[in-house]
């Protein structure tokens, strides 16, 4: 008894161009369904490698801009607090000038005195003012 094997070579090709088809399907529902153009490395890989560059930079920017506000406060801070101690200082002054005036009694003057000594006390505490563990006014920044 001959053994016969029957091909069927159209069936086979059909099947392959069928299988193709819906990989080309599935490739393209991907793509449609996460928006992107590259979602394996098997889609493009030198472009994967790029995106991955620009993502990368992209979150350094970000680090960079994080930085620079953080400084703009620390500085925003720096700027009131001088202004605080101009305001101070310009008190002390007035109160100096008052305190030396010949007309004022010595219960005047040693309340210019006491204020004085409060005003002390505030640009003490102003030069211990720190933004996150940093300090304002210190000359090694860290308290």
């Amino acid at each position: 008894m001959p053994l016969l094997i029957n091909t069927n070579s159209a069936a086979t090709m059909a099947s392959l161009n069928l299988s193709r088809a819906n990989e080309a399907l599935r490739k393209s529902l991907g793509r449609l369904s996460s928006g992107k153009r590259i979602n394996t490395p098997a889609d493009d890989a030198g472009g994967l490698a790029v995106a991955y560059k620009l993502n990368s930079k992209s979150n350094r920017t970000r680090g960079v801009i994080q930085n620079v506000q953080n400084s703009l406060s620390y500085l925003q801070l720096q700027d009131g607090g001088l202004e605080i101690v101009g305001k101070i200082l310009d008190r002390m002054g007035e109160l100096r000038t008052m305190a030396q005036d010949i007309t004022k009694n010595s219960s005047d003057v040693a309340n210019y005195s006491m204020e004085f000594v409060e005003l002390q006390g505030q640009l003490n505490q102003l030069k211990n003012e720190t933004f996150n563990g940093i300090s304002l006014f210190a000359a090694g920044g860290h308290t």
